[in-house]
């Protein structure tokens, strides 16, 4: 017979037993590490690639993260085991190291990416003789549900689309953010991206509860993306490390699965695609016009942004440049002022017009074309959108063709790499900027259509044509002449015998007959002491442009 205090009731054996397996499979996973070498590499074909140096690295990080309350964004090349370790292995060992019931949220940029993860994540706990014991599936005939039991609690890993993630919900053990810059179907434009950072930072960084940790993985999709200023940001510990030259002295990242001599193929073969890819460099830069670190240093924190509303006092030496991108109904307009000092070139101004009339454009602009006091601004004229609405003569329209675009571009390149080029600090300028393709072509979006790229490029022609004395072709200024001053005598003398004094009587010849003469100015202060027509327009009339005998001012057309 057996004693009353020796009998044991059902409930409180599996009690007993519950909490004896919960000891040892708490020992048995052990660090984060532990578990991916000891126990998640056990369901995959080649476990020893989890011994790679790279992961062990970011399972060291995550156990820092874990200590010091810290989340951790991470950017891995492709088929580097990114989301297998820090997607699926992480929610995993999370769970399995919980006390009580649990859930994690695996975010991606759509549902139905995020649904393809939780399907993975199904099969590798499946087929890891491990973790199919000691995790019981509640709902094995769902492919897109992760519902377990462990130690007789319940877990789940939940899967939401960025944007489609019910607000005010929470989870308690972790939120994985898995490529939600990337959109499998249509590749995200700038516009998009940056709505993902807005939506990222202001709702989902709020879904885990307090102390719960974030992960963030991915590639770069663009300069200043959501992957970059979270690297910045004192709430994360970050981590890239590229395919090749990932840290001094070591040349490939994972040796076990891709050799030198196989990056190197890769590379030779596709670029652009690797260089996103598997060097992890910001996909919209390998196919921009010009890369970020290029334009990040032109930008002058000491720069700042003058008012259109004051007037600017200009010295004597220095000239005013501007250009005015004319945006569509939906997209803004976008206006750059510049200065010239002798061979520096630097940004004054620059403002959007979002959703301004046609006719409150024409009036900003000549008011900062007064207030500045331009010498030559350029506006994309292309549709016609601000003729005989009163703009000022100082802004000159241009037709965007094919070559006009091409050119601007190609000047606007060489002033980056002069080192004459200061640009001031602005992201959404910088953005657009970087937005405009090798095609020069660029994504509509709201924050812009490239529109900082052309109106920069347009001021910069109008320097350039100046500063590099191509003003304009007039053919055989012989011809010119006599074309504009019938019956007259037609020798310019007084600009010949200028342009022979300086730079010899054959060469000027030459210049005439070639149908290809290149005027000349000097500075603002020989304007001012100098010039024959001191009411020319173009405050450029200097003796160089001036025929004394007809009275005519060469460049700007003047007869006194």
């Amino acid at each position: 017979m057996v004693k009353s205090n020796d009998v044991t009731t059902f409930n409180k054996a599996f009690e007993l037993l519950s909490d004896g397996l919960t000891t040892h499979t708490t020992t048995r996973i052990g660090s984060f590490w532990e578990f991916l070498r000891d126990i998640w590499s056990q369901g995959f074909d080649h476990p020893e690639y989890f011994n790679a140096w790279h992961i062990g690295v970011i399972a060291e990080d995550i156990e820092k993260c874990l200590q010091e309350g810290l989340n951790y964004v991470c950017v891995l090349p492709r088929f580097h085991f990114k989301s297998t370790v820090l997607g699926h292995a992480f929610s995993v060992w999370r769970l399995l190291q919980s006390t009580r019931d649990m859930s994690v949220l695996y975010l991606s940029y759509s549902d139905g990416m995020a649904k393809y993860h939780i399907a993975e994540i199904n099969k590798e706990v499946a087929r890891n003789p491990i973790l199919s014991e000691m995790m019981v599936n509640r709902t094995p005939k769902a492919d897109y549900s992760f519902r377990y039991y462990l130690q007789n609690k319940p877990v789940e890993i939940m899967h939401g689309g960025l944007f489609s993630f019910k607000r005010g919900m929470h989870v308690n053990g972790a939120l994985i953010a898995d490529d939600v810059l990337r959109d499998p179907e249509n590749p995200l434009n700038t516009g998009q991206i940056t709505k993902v950072e807005d939506h990222f930072m202001t709702e989902s960084l709020f879904i885990p509860l307090k102390g719960v940790p974030i992960i963030v993985l991915g590639t770069p999709m663009m300069p200043g993306d959501l992957l970059t200023k979270l690297q910045k940001d004192d709430r994360f510990k970050s981590r890239i490390l590229p395919a090749l030259d990932p840290v001094p002295n070591r040349r490939v990242l994972m040796p076990e699965l891709y050799s030198e001599e196989w990056l190197l193929t890769q590379q030779n073969a596709r670029p652009k695609s690797f260089a996103s890819e598997f060097l992890l460099v910001p996909h919209f830069s390998t196919e921009s016009y010009f890369n970020k670190e290029d334009i990040d240093k032109l930008e002058d924190p000491e720069l700042r942004n003058l008012p259109t509303t004051k007037p600017y006092t200009e010295s004597v030496d220095e000239q005013i440049f501007a250009g005015f991108d004319v945006g569509k109904k939906r997209h803004p307009s976008h206006l750059v002022i510049f200065r010239k000092i002798g061979d520096k070139v630097e940004q004054l101004h620059q403002s959007w017009l979002d959703g301004w009339s046609y006719s409150d454009q024409v009036e900003y602009l000549n008011e900062a074309a007064e207030n500045f006091n331009i010498t030559r601004g350029y506006i994309d004229n292309t549709r016609g959108e601000l003729e005989d609405r009163g703009l000022d003569h100082k802004w000159r329209s241009m037709s965007f063709t094919i070559k006009s675009k091409n050119t601007m571009a190609h000047i606007f390149e060489q002033f980056v790499h002069s080192g004459n080029l200061k640009l001031l600090q602005d992201e959404r300028q910088t953005g657009q900027i970087l937005s405009v393709s090798n095609e020069l072509k660029a994504p509509e979006t709201p924050m812009g259509h490239g529109d900082a790229f052309f109106s920069i490029a347009m001021a910069l022609q109008a320097c350039y044509e100046l500063a590099q004395d191509v003003y304009t072709t007039v053919g055989s200024a012989t011809d010119w002449l006599e074309a504009v001053s019938p019956g007259e005598q037609k020798t310019p003398t007084a600009h010949v015998q200028t342009e022979a004094t300086l730079r010899g009587k054959n060469e000027v010849k030459n210049e005439l007959n070639s149908g290809e003469t290149r005027l000349s100015w000097n500075d603002r202060s020989h304007i001012v002491s100098e010039a024959p027509n001191p009411d020319c327009g173009e405050s450029i009339c200097i003796e160089s442009f001036w025929v004394t005998e007809n009275k005519l001012c060469l460049y700007c057309g003047y007869r006194g």
